[in-house]
């Protein structure tokens, strides 16, 4: 299966977050929808940093 988009993957999130907010979300799926968020908060935040490493590196790249 293909990575998803970044922008696609905090959607994803967003909704997530959505969900918890939501009061008639019970307990176990308001767990499930935590664990599941945290994983993919992490991701995002590699992915990020993966993205600004190469703006970083193409920056440095230009100025050579």
């Amino acid at each position: 299966m293909p990575e998803m988009k970044f922008e696609d993957e905090m959607k994803k999130l967003q909704e997530i977050v959505a969900k918890l907010e939501d009061e008639d979300t019970s307990l176990d799926d308001s767990l499930q929808l935590y664990e599941e968020g945290l994983k993919l908060s992490k991701k995002l935040k590699e992915r990020l940093k993966a993205f600004e490493n190469r703006v970083e590196e193409l920056a440095r790249q230009n100025d050579e």
